[in-house]
């Protein structure tokens, strides 16, 4: 079973993440100085039940078969073009102590990583966002044309990823963009999406077809441990830090 891999399951496979732990101010000479150390907590509480949630809950069997050849996780030029212009950390995680469900998995690409002329703008070139743009924009593919018309040119990208995977016989393009999924779910029984044979699924959706069973992240927090573990804590909001985002007093 072969999966094209949508960049939105890299982003949510970072279940774990590096927090700055407080033991509380101390003085230093003069000073006054912040006591702690670093440590992986998990991003969300245990019982946490949020859509994301349910659906990373499922990410774990599904890079157990991985694993284990049972199924092969692909990516595509597009795929990999889109991570190009975006903070590596976004899907391999910013901190040292992060945990990537998915890190010592190797997704090939299924197709050529496409031509790129980019550089900077005073020398009148695009960006990788505008030559990616413009190159499905003069696209003349037929099916990719056709599912524009159906979901819309603010899904362009996702459409040629569905393309993609249709042509390339893949069981399934697997994502957590709910908002793609939502527009499929409401042009299901219009041509082209009516006739796909490639299925466009959630980890939740994919998991359940293969009567994997859902298993709480924080369970892994010691997996691969070389850190100080804080299985009991988690962010405050659920959500990954972003780079910028400073990082201490915010879990609960």
């Amino acid at each position: 079973m072969q999966v094209l891999v949508d960049n939105t399951i890299l982003f949510h496979s970072i279940t774990h993440e590096t927090a700055w732990i407080s033991t509380g101010k101390s003085k230093w000479g003069p000073h006054e100085i912040d006591n702690g150390y670093s440590a992986r907590i998990p991003v969300r509480a245990a019982e946490n039940e949020s859509r994301e949630h349910r659906n990373i809950r499922y990410l774990p069997g599904i890079a157990h078969l991985a694993r284990i050849g049972k199924v092969s996780l692909m990516s595509s030029g597009e795929l990999w073009t889109e991570r190009f212009y975006q903070p590596s950390g976004r899907f391999n995680g910013y901190g040292y102590f992060d945990l990537d469900l998915f890190k010592d998995i190797d997704m090939p690409l299924i197709d050529k990583i496409p031509d790129m002329q980019m550089g900077p703008s005073w020398l009148g070139l695009p960006s990788v966002e505008e030559a990616r743009d413009q190159r499905l924009a003069q696209s003349t593919d037929p099916l990719f044309r056709s599912l524009v018309s159906q979901l819309g040119p603010s899904n362009s990208q996702d459409a040629w990823h569905i393309r993609t995977a249709e042509v390339n016989n893949m069981f399934c393009f697997l994502t957590m963009d709910f908002k793609l999924l939502k527009t499929m779910q409401a042009r299901a029984n219009t041509d082209p999406v009516r006739s796909l044979r490639t299925r466009v699924l959630t980890p939740e959706q994919l998991g359940n077809y293969l009567w994997l069973p859902p298993v709480s992240p924080t369970l892994l927090s010691f997996e691969d441990a070389n850190s100080p573990i804080r299985p009991d804590l988690h962010w405050a909001d659920s959500k990954r830090r972003k780079l910028k985002r400073k990082r201490t007093n915010e879990h609960s």
